[in-house]
């Protein structure tokens, strides 16, 4: 949303209610270009988008809680303590934001601080000065030869100021604040792909590469069935071995070599023969290898493209440790009574694994969930259990989530599909339960929880 001087000037009187006499308590670099300032005794966040082609600013409303990406300005500004915005407002008649703050040194001295965010498209900046504007440290810095030297220790200029007769007509401050949220979500994936680009170019390649393996797989596997007609041709020659010339290039339609015998034709076609049944019997137990190790490199893919930080990280430490059998960080837990087993995991990582890898789409299972409320996911390993079967299932999921009553929702897998996010899901029907006590089986069976092995 392209921003007037005007629209900039009504968010910035907007926001000085919710700024003034706030202290900065902590700093996030979200992405390349993204900050986050944690305010006290304040439930929004100011953000800072320094994107060059629509810098702006905004407040948020977010429970984001990932570390400050590595960066010189976060680190300098956050050694001033937690200073105290006294002001904010627009100078030099442009887009340029001034927050004055002060703060307390080691020595009790009170000191004011200017942060100057520049919403110039293509040149957007931040910079942090002293009382006296010497640069303390500015998110791009320049050189001594730039025209505006931007550099440590150096006097801060404002930038000149261009003609930018822009007017939006259509401005509203609710609608700016919804898409200033649209585009953090969409800076959160930009982050996910800095952070972790490489890993999902890997599995893309890695996915690629064994989909073309697949194809060349089934492609020799369907020139053997091709060739398993060659017994016949063996069979054929040996029946009218006495009829065949040394010499002779064919033979009723099958063809000879003229150097050969008669039995080292037929034995040649018997080899092939042999060679495809030998294929045929091989390229299934390679197909059916392969294919696994295509849904694993899907399942990361996935992982990598919904999972928070959180769970991208211990997908990282696990397939970084995979080679010194350490149990993989994704796999659920399970339940074994009366031959029936009992599925569930213990986070979102875990959740997601068992509805979408371990039980697919097609699975005579039931799926249960704890209604309208984060919980635990848990299959049963029937496709209609008993209903003293869903009375211990709902009681060891409500026992998982730390309750003792609640509704909770029952449906075939069959019924699940992937949602907007790691172990979201969309129901197309379900059942539900009411339970309004623990079956008390369910607490000496929790005792005995085992991990899934791969």
């Amino acid at each position: 949303m392209r921003l007037s001087l005007n629209n900039l000037k009504e968010i910035i009187k907007k926001y000085k209610s919710f700024l003034v006499n706030k202290r900065i308590i902590n700093i996030v670099l979200v992405n390349s270009r993204l900050f986050l300032f944690s305010l006290k005794n304040e439930g929004k966040r100011f953000l800072v988008d320094l994107d060059n082609n629509n810098p702006h600013i905004g407040m948020i409303k977010t429970n984001y809680d990932e570390l400050s990406l590595p960066n010189e300005f976060v680190a300098k500004a956050l050694m001033k303590g937690h200073p105290l915005i006294t002001d904010i407002n627009l100078v030099n008649e442009d887009k340029l934001v001034k927050i004055t703050t002060t703060a307390t040194d080691a020595y009790y001295h009170h000191n004011k601080y200017y942060l100057y965010i520049e919403l110039i498209n293509a040149h957007a900046n931040m910079i942090l000065t002293d009382e006296n504007n010497k640069v303390i440290v500015a998110f791009y810095e320049t050189n001594l030869l730039n025209q505006r030297p931007i550099v440590k220790n150096m006097k801060y200029f404002f930038p000149s100021k261009k003609n930018d007769n822009f007017i939006n007509q259509q401005f509203s401050l609710k609608d700016y604040e919804d898409w200033v949220n649209k585009s953090f979500i969409l800076a959160l994936e930009k982050r996910k792909k800095e952070l972790y680009g490489p890993y999902i170019k890997k599995y893309e390649k890695k996915i690629k590469s064994l989909e073309k393996k697949i194809a060349k797989i089934i492609e020799s596997k369907e020139q053997a069935n091709t060739l398993l007609k060659e017994k016949e041709n063996g069979d054929y020659l040996l029946m009218n071995i006495n009829e065949i010339k040394k010499g002779e290039t064919s033979f009723n339609g099958i063809k000879l070599d003229p150097t050969k015998s008669p039995i080292e034709n037929a034995n040649y076609y018997f080899n092939r023969y042999k060679k495809a049944k030998r294929t045929i019997s091989t390229t299934d137990e390679i197909l059916k290898n392969v294919r696994k190790e295509l849904e694993d490199y899907q399942y990361y893919l996935d992982v990598y493209n919904c999972g928070n930080e959180t769970e991208i990280k211990l997908l990282i430490n696990n397939s970084t440790n995979h080679h010194k059998n350490v149990v993989p960080s994704y796999l659920p837990y399970f339940i074994n009574y009366q031959n029936i087993k009992y599925y569930f995991g213990h986070n979102a990582l875990e959740n997601d694994y068992l509805t979408f890898k371990m039980f697919k789409k097609t699975s005579d299972v039931t799926w249960l969930h704890i209604k309208d409320k984060p919980s635990a996911h848990l299959i049963i390993n029937k496709i209609n259990p008993s209903n003293l079967e869903l009375d211990l299932a709902a009681s060891l999921l409500l026992l998982k989530n730390h309750l003792t009553t609640g509704e909770i929702i029952y449906t075939n897998r069959n019924n699940i599909t992937r949602g907007d996010g790691i172990a979201k899901v969309n129901i197309l029907q379900y059942k539900s339960i009411v339970m309004h006590k623990i079956n008390q089986k369910a607490y000496e069976l929790l005792k005995k929880e085992k991990r899934v092995h791969e």
